[in-house]
């Protein structure tokens, strides 16, 4: 089943020129939009003094780090091929031969859109919906099968609610103490309305 639904999606590629620009645009570039808005979640978090978006970047950036180790991990105990080392496939995008399951990209992306729900729930959701495409967008270049992607969905659902319940706080408190003193030690205390 994962064979025929990736040869449903990946024979969607080289039949419409505007369609394959922008799964390879979402394939290749989404990812670093998705790291260049959460620095600008992070600016505007010390240029506005609000200090939830500083943490909720600082948590998303963990819990990212948490999941793409899991995923090397992952990959490292459960090999599979990607789809075009053994495969006639429409290839958009040319890749190293490693691991396939699970997708990086739709960990990262999916990561940096859940890691942000918390202070930026419009964010979050816009995110998620791009990373849907992301992951959508991998299979259509010929870079994955589907459940590399759905895998990499169902490990960061697992880990973020899991990161959520056991650390988050404990994170975003741990943040706050070192940057509370960082501010006051290199004079920046009135982001912390200190005189």
């Amino acid at each position: 089943m994962n064979m025929e639904l990736f040869r449903l999606i990946n024979n969607l590629a080289n039949k419409n020129e505007a369609l394959d620009w922008i799964m390879i645009f979402f394939s290749k570039y989404m990812p670093y939009i998705f790291v260049m808005v959460v620095g600008v979640v992070f600016i505007l978090g010390v240029i506005k003094e609000n200090s939830d978006y500083r943490k909720s970047v600082v948590s998303t950036f963990v819990i990212t780090i948490i999941n793409l180790a899991l995923s090397f991990i992952v990959g490292h105990i459960y090999f599979e091929e990607r789809p075009f080392v053994h495969n006639k496939v429409n290839l958009l995008l040319p890749h190293a031969e490693d691991a396939s399951f699970p997708s990086d990209h739709s960990i990262g992306t999916m990561s940096i859109a859940l890691g942000l729900k918390k202070h930026n729930k419009l964010l979050s959701r816009m995110f998620f919906v791009l990373s849907i495409i992301v992951g959508f967008s991998r299979v259509y270049v010929g870079n994955h099968y589907p459940m590399d992607v759905i895998g990499a969905y169902i490990v960061v659902f697992v880990a973020n609610y899991i990161y959520n319940l056991k650390l988050r706080d404990k994170v975003e408190n741990l943040y706050e103490i070192v940057e509370k003193k960082a501010a006051i030690r290199f004079g920046f205390k009135k982001l912390y309305n200190e005189a």
